[in-house]
């Protein structure tokens, strides 16, 4: 793996298929939001916001969708080289995995999917393309509580960031907190200069607000750079 993303600003989503048929496609309606909004604010640039949104239910729909983002070779469609450096995985959760169905009555071991196995995905030996200049988030409960498995994948993957909450989480809660934190990540990725002391620089600017230090200590938002 060695090249690139062009412009690393994007977004590309995976989110559950969730029980209750009345919230789906649940994020894509804050992504659109989001698009809109940077459009307002930039409406000199083509494209702003750019996003991928997929919903997916089973481990084969995530490999899958994983293996085009980070460009494996059998697959024609290259995400990646595009200007989606941004993971956001919208999923239950719980510390140090997620899982890929919402009805939890009916919940078993093959729903969950551990950070590790994501990690093994995003480094299979045919991806053309690194994570050194992405961020991933996991929009999901309680993810980041699992602090040290959290780390081991940032460094198995190369990641600039992983990010995500250590509490249990409400949608409209996370999404007003991330209807921020994304367009800030997103512009820090679009200068290309990610490292630990510009995501340090980001984390600080997100808790010098009191609006959104008061959501991040209410989700147990958390950044490991």
């Amino acid at each position: 793996m060695s090249k690139k993303a062009k412009n690393p600003h994007g977004i590309f989503c995976l989110e559950t298929i969730w029980f209750d048929e009345r919230l789906n496609p649940q994020t894509r309606s804050l992504l659109e939001l989001l698009q809109r909004l940077r459009g307002i604010e930039r409406p000199n640039l083509e494209n702003p916001m750019p996003f991928v949104y997929r919903d997916i239910s089973t481990w084969e729909e995530m490999d899958f969708c994983l293996g085009r983002w980070v460009g494996r070779s059998m697959y024609k469609k290259d995400y990646r080289l595009g200007d989606l450096g941004i993971l956001y995985l919208g999923f239950h959760g719980s510390p140090g995995e997620i899982s890929l169905r919402n009805d939890l009555s009916h919940a078993n071991d093959e729903d969950d999917v551990d950070l590790a196995k994501i990690g093994e995905s995003l480094t299979h030996e045919e991806s053309r393309y690194d994570c050194s200049d992405c961020a991933v988030h996991f929009a999901s409960c309680s993810v980041l509580r699992a602090s040290a498995r959290t780390r081991e994948l940032k460094e198995q993957i190369g990641a600039a960031c992983v990010s995500g909450y250590t509490k249990s989480v409400g949608s409209r809660y996370s999404w007003a907190f991330e209807l921020m934190y994304l367009a800030e990540l997103s512009d820090l990725l679009a200068t290309k200069n990610v490292n630990a002391g510009t995501l340090g620089t980001l984390e600080k600017k997100i808790r010098s607000r009191p609006e959104y230090a008061d959501l991040a200590d209410s989700l147990g938002f958390t950044m490991i750079y």
